[in-house]
């Protein structure tokens, strides 16, 4: 059912998920890429005032959708791998980037990242088992029906230890494409990533899942931390993994695309030379994939499991609250003794701390300096303590720092720079012109944060004022009564 869904898309080729760091890759090079891979919610607006409050921004979809190239569509914040359902208001521009990308089929990951009372800040592992084949089978059918398109689930990482009450990796995923009707999108580094951290073995994963179901691929690169290799999306594919992707990729017959991840952060130390060559090896696999017989796949009986540990929902609330830091909702010791769940509540440290960072850039440089980074990231930490994670990077740096101004902290040019690089972050959203006073003249301040140090000399008292317009760039004036 799932390849029929798909039968009379032709394959679109070799690409990438789109970032605006690989803008200068596709204006000099555009014939690389035969398809681009968007990302809808990372080009969303939260309004940090009103969160939930999303919105997409025209102006972006239209240049996406006039990049060469087809367009794919793989969503990142409504996942089907849980028993609570993303936020309704993302499922009309979900559908709405879909149809202006003209996408033939979405994406989006067989993982959760919501429980009863919060958002995780990262996709989790589900459970896998009968009820939770149940479960995401109806979430799949909600989104798919939502988007108008066929949907492909893809296939997760997983830092945790194989558990006795569970399914093999690929025998779940092939069991919940079998129920749904889904497709597959194969992230081969995730399933690599499982083989190096002990889960299930590759050969067997793949032997276990309808490859006929796979419409897409993914690979990326990754790195060793803390005794895991994690699924960091930071730069160039193994090779390993890629002598893997050329033995079994032949032996998909239905699949439409091939993608290379990179998260932009990574970009300038990786390089887009780097990505080129990425693009080369991926092309040289793709041409593989007609030459091989679709091989009979072998009739294996499901694993017979006695389901005794949690429920689909005991399974969100107890892995949910471990790894924002909660007391688990039950004492499962197969959670509460897994190493990779301090792996995972470290990751979601260092991406909302990344989050802050990323909006509040000189703020939070000034406290750095001023109060030393040992004390900046405890101060984070502290606030992690108190609050769950939210799911845009405005909306968590400003419930961070109105945590800060509720401490009262003494540092004067704090409240000063925080008030400045709010109203620009609100001037983006809005598109209405601010401005903003200083005590004293700021550019000597704000030259010194930008280049990453405290200015030699304090800047002459006076009263001055910044303007900030859309357009930019903003402008500094003494105030004359």
């Amino acid at each position: 059912m799932a390849s029929r869904q798909i039968s009379n898309v032709p394959a679109l080729g070799v690409g990438v998920i789109y970032n605006s760091g690989l803008e200068p890759l596709l204006r000099a090079d555009p014939a690389l890429f035969d398809v681009l891979e968007i990302e809808p919610q990372t080009t969303w607006i939260e309004s940090p005032n009103h969160p939930g409050d999303v919105r997409s921004r025209p102006e972006v979809l239209d240049y996406i959708a006039a990049l060469p190239g087809h367009k794919l569509v793989h969503s990142v914040g409504t996942p089907v791998g849980g028993s609570i359902a993303g936020v309704e208001t993302q499922l009309p521009l979900l559908r709405e980037t879909v149809a202006k990308l003209r996408a033939p089929f979405a994406s989006e990951h067989l993982a959760f990242n919501l429980t009863r009372d919060s958002f995780t800040g990262f996709f989790l592992p589900p459970r896998q088992t009968a009820e939770g084949i149940r479960v995401y089978t109806g979430m799949v059918n909600k989104l798919r029906d939502a988007l108008g398109v066929p949907l492909a689930v893809e296939t997760g990482v997983n830092y945790l230890r194989p558990r006795p009450d569970e399914m093999p990796d690929g025998e779940f995923v092939k069991e919940v494409v079998r129920s749904s009707g889904c497709g597959i999108l194969l992230d081969l580094h995730n399933v690599y990533c499982n083989q190096l951290n002990g889960r299930q073995k590759m050969e067997q994963f793949f032997s276990q899942i309808p490859l006929d179901s796979v419409w897409e691929v993914h690979l990326a690169g990754g790195f060793e931390m803390d005794g895991f290799w994690l699924d960091s999306h930071s730069g160039a594919i193994p090779d390993d993994l890629l002598a893997i992707a050329r033995e079994i990729v032949p032996h998909m017959p239905n699949l439409k695309a091939m993608m290379f991840e990179i998260f932009s952060s990574f970009l300038p130390k990786f390089g887009l030379e780097g990505v080129k060559e990425q693009m080369g090896k991926m092309r040289s696999i793709w041409e593989l994939q007609r030459l091989a017989e679709l091989p009979e796949a072998p009739v294996s009986k499901p694993s017979r499991i006695v389901v005794s540990g949690p429920s689909v929902q005991e399974w969100e609330q107890s892995l949910g609250n471990m790894v924002i830091g909660r007391e688990p909702a039950n004492l499962d010791p197969l959670i509460t003794e897994d190493p990779g769940v301090s792996l995972m509540r470290g990751l979601i440290e260092q991406f909302r701390a990344s989050m802050v960072v990323g909006v509040y850039r000189l703020t939070s440089r000034f406290l750095m300096l001023s109060l030393t980074s040992e004390v900046f990231f405890t101060l984070l930490k502290d606030y992690w303590s108190r609050q769950t994670p939210r799911q845009y990077a405005a909306s968590e740096a400003e419930a961070f720092y109105a945590d800060l101004e509720a401490r009262n902290l003494h540092l004067p040019w704090f409240t000063k720079i925080l008030e400045f690089e709010r109203a620009a972050m609100m001037t983006t959203l809005d598109c209405q012109p601010r401005v903003v006073r200083f005590f004293a003249d700021p550019l000597p301040m704000l030259n010194a944060l930008t280049d990453g140090r405290l200015p030699d000399l304090v800047p002459q008292e006076g009263e001055y004022e910044i303007e900030l317009t859309p357009d930019g760039p903003f402008a500094i004036s003494p105030v004359v009564e």
